[in-house]
């Protein structure tokens, strides 16, 4: 798109009308010498970005990180590579900083001369506020004539992917978790301590047991081959539950509901995949999401790429989300569930998991925090959680502003 810059094409149209009254008491030969003069330095502008926006082949490449957290700042190198015979002369590039704040989401950098089959590297950087899935591009090149007059926008269309996760925090300690056991050759699991497998008991060999597992004392005793029978020593699963709920996400920006669940499923995630608990996720986000248990990075990247692009879409209540699911929360594991105190009723239901030794441990959120003070109900408000339920651990409050990592110090 050719464009021209309003501010010299005035300057240049208020030249001609001067030379056009001075023509007029002059001469109206040096009129028309001028004007032939503005007509053949209109033609060369023109003809001199036709040849740089046809002629010149330039290869444009972005190279960045591809995840960070909130408020993290994206270092970007970007690297043009003039594969022509001609040289470039004052352009523009500008590239699309699409995770960054508002007002600042575009980067332009000057260059004043690529030489011919020649490569320019630049790096710029951006702060990135807001978790999100982003792509960086497109990178616009501006061409401009050598006076300035005119330029020609070029599009590349060259694009990074770049995930922003939510920022975590530090947890100090957590409630107990249910505490869960299966035979060694039962669900692979990794010990939380001592050795890779605990006694379990003894029975009679049989054909494929590891000689070393004999038992020779009760074989002696039993006159028959006994071996010791071993099982996993410890393993914790935890399900991590919560629904962003459009109407009851109070608040706005960062300081909302729904930001504050996610950055605290987030921490609570990293908490038990650092500390080899297998997890499994389970929300409503406008649709259900379901990730099964697992361990590992890698299993972590999964649930904070969910965590990343999770919005408060959801029209269903907890107790639906819960319902669900409550068959396939597995028996002797910890059902850990982050709601807004609005939601607190529904917590009785999730009770009844105990029959299967399932420990509940409530993270509540204190709505009221989120409110402007006109919006306060009175009557309403953590005191009743408190006396209303009786959890295997004791519900863990927030409200906003708190240090949430303190919070957990506190319950």
């Amino acid at each position: 798109m050719l464009k021209i810059y309003l501010k010299r094409w005035l300057f240049l149209f208020i030249l001609i009308i001067s030379n056009l009254l001075i023509a007029l008491r002059t001469s109206l030969n040096f009129f028309f010498m001028f004007f032939w003069f503005l007509v053949s330095l209109v033609f060369i502008s023109l003809g001199w970005i036709a040849i740089e926006y046809f002629g010149i082949s330039l290869f444009l490449s972005r190279r960045t990180t591809t995840k960070l957290e909130e408020d993290d700042i994206v270092e970007i190198e970007t690297v043009i590579k003039n594969k022509s015979l001609l040289p470039l002369f004052n352009f523009i590039l500008e590239d699309h900083l699409t995770c960054a704040a508002t007002g600042e989401k575009r980067h332009r950098s000057l260059l004043e001369y690529v030489a011919p089959r020649s490569t320019v590297t630049l790096n710029y950087r951006c702060q990135c506020p807001k978790r999100g899935r982003y792509e960086i591009g497109p990178f616009d090149i501006y061409l401009f004539d050598p006076w300035g007059l005119f330029f020609i926008k070029k599009t590349f269309f060259v694009y990074s992917e770049l995930y922003v996760y939510p920022r975590t925090f530090n947890i100090p300690k957590f409630p107990a978790l249910a505490k869960g056991t299966a035979p060694w050759y039962g669900i692979e699991t990794s010990r939380v301590s001592g050795d890779d497998h605990e006694f379990y008991g003894i029975r009679e060999y049989k054909p494929g047991d590891p000689i070393k597992r004999i038992h020779w004392f009760s074989s002696a005793r039993q006159n028959k081959l006994i071996v010791k029978q071993f099982q996993h020593q410890v393993f914790f699963r935890a399900t991590v539950i919560f629904n962003l709920n459009k109407d009851r996400n109070y608040g706005e920006g960062k300081d909302s509901v729904a930001e504050y669940i996610i950055k605290i499923a987030a921490s609570v995630v990293k908490y038990f995949i650092d500390r080899n608990v297998s997890v499994e996720l389970i929300a409503h986000i406008g649709e259900t999401v379901h990730i099964p248990f697992n361990k590992g990075p890698e299993h972590l990247e999964d649930i904070f790429r969910l965590l990343t692009i999770a919005e408060a879409e959801s029209r269903v209540g907890l107790d639906e989300l819960f319902q669900e699911f409550a068959p396939y929360i597995p028996n002797d594991s910890s059902l850990i569930a982050i709601v807004p105190d609005e939601d607190w009723e529904f917590l009785s239901a999730m009770l009844s998991l105990r029959v299967r030794n399932v420990s509940l441990i409530p993270l509540i959120l204190n709505s009221s925090s989120f409110l402007r003070p006109s919006q306060i109900d009175r009557d309403r408000g953590p005191s009743q959680i408190k006396s209303s339920q009786a959890f295997d651990a004791a519900p863990i409050f927030f409200s906003r502003g708190d240090n949430l990592g303190q919070v957990f110090l506190k319950y």
